[in-house]
């Protein structure tokens, strides 16, 4: 049997019974197109499906995806006597954390807003993208959680942000500094000025008064970013994002805590639940030690090894 007729029956199949299948299917596409789809499918040799899984990239959670989707469409086709084994590589090495969020730095910050005004996009006012910035920044919201935003849920008289539909489908409230407020109100008289309070209309809007889509923050976020020159040093894979800025935010807050003599460790389940997250470890993620952070870590460590400071149960 040719191996794009199996792998059609194989989608059919568990599209049959229930599953979407569609990432499943994306992964089979490709693996098609790249030992060739129109051949036989018991003259695949496990090399080739070695190539394809270990791709010219670095080893991430992708390898493992697309494993998982081809031991599905093997162990079917093996059951249906169309393979004499599983060609797959029998050790599946360890995915290691290659990723780490960016923390920018107040100046790249600086940086940031100041090339908005020469920043040049088809739907996006400067005013609008720098408002966005300031609260991501200011906040740490997902993008996705600032873009939801409506005129009913900012609160400008108590300083208070309604967060609905979350990654984890709860509702929680988030304040705001009164700069940020100043911010949000100047915006909200500036493009919302005949629209209701308790409105459903998006806060943030594009210039044609359409609400601001993930996908054209982003990429006008790439433009300003190379225009800021802001470049990871570290071999990354990913440049900075926009996402990053909430890596920021939890960053800014713990040196805050930490220069202020805080109890860090009490105020991090606070600090868990203004992110909107389900557990102290998902928190962590964002936590990367810069440099500062890490002076600031260790000047308190020293003050409390030494007797400067006092010592908690």
């Amino acid at each position: 049997m040719k191996l794009l007729h199996a792998l059609t029956l194989y989608t059919e199949l568990i599209q049959a019974n229930g599953c979407d299948g569609a990432s499943i299917a994306s992964v089979l596409r490709l693996f098609a197109k790249a030992v060739g789809g129109d051949r036989e499918l018991d003259s695949i040799e496990p090399w080739q499906v070695r190539a394809f899984l270990d791709g010219n990239r670095p080893l991430t959670r992708y390898w493992h995806r697309k494993h998982s989707a081809l031991l599905g469409f093997f162990r079917f086709a093996l059951a249906r006597g169309l393979l004499p084994c599983i060609p797959l590589p029998l050790d599946t090495p360890r995915c290691r954390q290659i990723f780490q969020p960016y923390v920018y730095t107040e100046s790249e910050m600086v940086r940031l807003i100041d090339a908005i005004d020469g920043l040049r996009t088809t739907r996006i006012t400067p005013r609008t993208f720098r408002t966005l910035l300031l609260l991501l920044y200011g906040t740490g919201l997902r993008l996705s959680e600032a873009l939801h935003l409506s005129l009913a849920d900012v609160d400008l008289q108590q300083n208070l942000l309604t967060i609905r539909d979350t990654k984890f489908y709860k509702t929680r409230w988030v304040p705001v500094g009164p700069h940020l407020a100043q911010i949000l109100r100047d915006y909200v008289q500036t493009f919302h000025a005949t629209r209701d309070a308790k409105s459903a209309s998006p806060l943030l809007i594009c210039s044609d008064g359409g609400p601001l889509k993930a996908s054209g923050a982003r990429r006008a976020f790439a433009r300003l970013r190379s225009k800021a020159n802001i470049r990871r040093s570290d071999c990354a894979r990913y440049q900075p994002r926009l996402h990053d800025l909430r890596a920021t935010f939890a960053v800014r807050r713990l040196i805050t805590w930490y220069r202020q003599g805080a109890d860090v460790q009490k105020l991090l389940p606070l600090l868990s639940t203004y992110l909107g997250h389900t557990s102290i470890a998902a928190t962590q993620v964002y936590l990367p030690l810069t440099p500062e952070l890490l002076v600031e870590a260790s000047t308190r460590f020293e003050r409390y090894a030494t007797g400067q400071e006092d010592h908690h149960e």
